[in-house]
């Protein structure tokens, strides 16, 4: 029961950054500046498809319990987070 609500949990952070790119492509991301507009809006759509891809996986992961989708959305989830990261800080530290 506790697995079922921690990947639930899972899947309401990845929704809640879908949300954040969906609203983020003509807006600064965290306050910093847009140096690269265009960048930041295909960056935006990119990751918002892959995270809304992902909140689906985990919301079927949280209602069949099954291990090997439960684990595959956690290690995905852990990697696409990763990319995520550097990507979008790459897009903000760029000159």
């Amino acid at each position: 029961m506790i697995i079922r609500i921690l990947v639930f949990i899972c899947a309401m952070i990845f929704l809640i950054e879908t949300n954040y790119f969906r609203t983020h492509q003509e807006k600064m991301y965290f306050g910093m500046p847009m140096k690269h507009p265009e960048t930041v809006k295909t960056t935006s759509k990119i990751w918002m498809i892959i995270l809304a891809l992902m909140t689906i996986l985990a919301l079927v992961a949280a209602f069949t319990m099954n291990l090997v989708i439960i684990f595959t959305t956690l290690i995905l989830g852990c990697i696409l987070e990763l990319l995520m990261a550097i990507s979008v800080s790459s897009i903000l530290l760029k000159p």
